[in-house]
């Protein structure tokens, strides 16, 4: 029997191993959470069958699920991006001495605040988990074009396990 279990791109970065195609895995995963509800309905029109539920790290009411990885694919999703000019004051310049002049902090010109656009959610077959290839080029914003961008970016995984 196989299952699908996305993982978010920060979590797994932040606490798993890499994962490949065959490895022997388990997993900490929730089935009814809010979580796995809002990750349902997000990539039904993109897997051939339901997912499964989350792999979360964070979160208290989890359990284990084994099983060896059949599949990995990237979960590529669009943001909307509102670029607006900065509000801040630029960062101070300081001198180093003998002419080394130096800044510390952001100067970019615009800042950006950005919002994931439901319903984009795509799937592209991956080496590993995490997989640093998988992150689409030019996913930040433009901060020097002010108004509205759509990029698009690496949101997650989704693990298909072959389950005893």
């Amino acid at each position: 029997m196989r299952e699908r279990y996305y993982t978010a791109a920060w979590e797994w970065g932040c606490c798993g191993t890499p994962l490949h195609v065959g490895d022997d895995v388990e997993l900490e995963v929730q089935y009814d959470s809010d979580y796995a509800g809002i990750m349902r309905a997000e990539l039904a029109s993109v897997l051939s069958a339901s997912l499964t539920g989350v792999e979360t790290r964070h979160d208290d009411d989890m359990v284990v699920r084994r099983g060896r990885i059949v599949a990995l694919d990237g979960v590529i999703s669009d943001t909307k991006w509102v670029v607006t000019p900065r509000t801040t004051q630029d960062p101070p310049i300081h001198s180093m001495g003998n002419g080394a002049i130096v800044s510390f902090g952001n100067t970019a010109p615009g800042e950006a605040e950005g919002t994931a656009v439901e319903g984009t959610s795509r799937l592209v077959p991956v080496a590993a988990v995490p997989d640093a290839d998988a992150q689409p080029a030019g996913t930040e914003p433009d901060l020097t074009v002010y108004g509205e961008q759509i990029t698009a970016a690496l949101s997650g995984y989704v693990i298909t396990l072959e389950v005893p």
